[in-house]
């Protein structure tokens, strides 16, 4: 059985990336504005798998095939991205290395961003490239990097997420763009 894609340009690609990191700047406000949304996002952490679910449906989701198991797959794909999303930041804040350094951020941005392309391929599922490996290291590791830039306007970050996001909408998209040249 043959299954169609779902046909998304870069621009709109793009454009849900920006939606999906500005959900993270609305869900920072509204923690820091109304007390209750605080605590209901912070009891185990709840925003940042939230985070990662928005992500997941908004950036990943749009590779998953139109078939009648699409809407599992999604919800596979939300959950994988909010798993990968909490992980990812657990590994900043509870990990090894200190955080007062670069290094965990750009591991940290790395790992992510290479198993939320490989979660792609699995429940999209997609056919898998070699160029999506360095193409989602890269966009990890700028991203990542991205979180070390001290802004006096940015207390939460906003352009790291922004940057890690947007970069890995772009290595999902021209990794898995079929090779120029190639039949298939």
């Amino acid at each position: 059985m043959t299954h169609k894609f779902q046909i998304l340009t870069l621009p709109g690609k793009l454009a849900l990336a920006v939606v999906s990191a500005s959900s993270y700047w609305l869900l920072s406000l509204l923690m820091q504005h109304s007390d209750a949304f605080d605590e209901l996002l912070s009891q185990a952490n709840a925003g940042f798998h939230l985070v990662g679910i928005i992500f997941g449906a908004l950036v990943m989701a749009p590779y998953v095939a139109v078939s009648e198991r699409r809407a599992v797959r999604v919800v596979l794909m939300c959950i994988a991205s909010a798993v990968i999303y909490y992980l990812a930041v657990r590994f900043v804040v509870d990990g090894p290395l200190s955080h007062v350094t670069i290094t965990p951020f750009l591991l940290s941005g790395c790992g992510a961003a290479l198993l939320a392309g490989l979660a792609v391929v699995a429940l999209a599922p997609k056919s898998f490239s070699w160029k999506l490996i360095p193409l989602t290291l890269a966009a990890g590791a700028a991203g990542g990097a991205a979180f070390e830039l001290e802004l006096a306007f940015d207390a939460n970050v906003m352009v790291g997420h922004a940057a890690w996001q947007l970069l890995v909408c772009l290595a999902l998209h021209y990794g898995f763009l079929p090779d120029p040249g190639r039949e298939g």
